[in-house]
């Protein structure tokens, strides 16, 4: 799941709203009826849902409560070891590339 947020809007890829469309479909539908929702908008080839909101009626963690309890967001599974030591190794290996691309410069400059 990956989650954008600014105050007053809320972008969110879920597999679900790809696998699922009529529901998310219905979920709009649902987004229209709450307190502070302003509009809400599905793009199933992308995956997401767009929610602008009232900041001052509605917040990120209650549109994000409302979406689980609808179903359309499940409980992520932990990262398995193998996953967490790939996400580890790119990491570093981002961290050599940046402090290599400084040290190349410093005997440039």
């Amino acid at each position: 799941m990956y989650v954008h947020h600014v105050p007053g809007r809320l972008r969110i890829s879920h597999v679900s709203f790809r696998c699922a469309p009529a529901r998310a479909e219905a979920l709009v539908a649902l987004l229209d009826e709450v307190a502070g929702v302003r509009s809400a908008a599905i793009n199933p080839k992308a995956g997401s849902i767009t929610i602008h909101y009232d900041p001052q009626r509605q917040s990120r963690a209650g549109l994000l409560l409302l979406l689980e309890q609808y179903g359309c967001l499940g409980v992520d599974r932990p990262a398995s070891a193998a996953g967490l030591g790939t996400l580890f190794g790119r990491a570093l290996m981002g961290a050599l590339a940046q402090r290599t691309a400084h040290s190349i410069v410093g005997v440039i400059l």
